[in-house]
């Protein structure tokens, strides 16, 4: 028997990219079914509800919407506490190794960096704050080696 080669085989094709997130489809679902099932019959009673108990149908409209929305906030907690996060995240202490990496990624997806040295002043305190001018100038040096042999 032959071992799942990517992610997706690996978790039946279940797992989709929404927003920026992993998550898995099923909970997704059920999460929707959650939201439609609390919120739709909240809002639809308390519209019953506040038109019975209010003259200006207007205002009673704005109060079920109320409802509601309080139903779509108990429909988002719910599903949090039914569908935990699946993730794990793990944190590493950088490497030189794991900081060039990052740099040539950059680089492959937009290009030249550049000498920092030419930023301004402001923007290179900035990058000093952030630990990343060494790494920022160390990156155009190396460049520059790699085009003038």
């Amino acid at each position: 028997m032959t071992e799942p080669t990517t992610e997706q085989e690996e978790d039946g094709g279940r797992l989709l990219e929404i927003w920026g997130d992993t998550v898995d489809s099923r909970h997704t679902i059920w999460a929707i079914a959650l939201g439609i099932g609390l919120t739709v019959p909240l809002y639809l009673g308390a519209e019953l509800l506040f038109s019975r108990l209010v003259d200006d149908q207007t205002v009673a409209g704005t109060y079920a919407l109320l409802v509601g929305l309080v139903g779509c906030l108990l429909a988002g907690f719910g599903g949090a506490l039914l569908f935990p996060p699946k993730r794990v995240v793990t944190e590493h202490a950088p490497t030189e190794q794991s900081r060039r990496a990052a740099m040539d990624a950059v680089e492959a997806d937009y290009g030249p960096l550049g000498d920092p040295t030419e930023l301004s002043e402001p923007v290179q305190r900035e990058l000093r704050a952030l630990g990343l001018f060494d790494d920022l100038l160390a990156q155009h040096r190396r460049r520059g080696e790699e085009q003038n042999p």
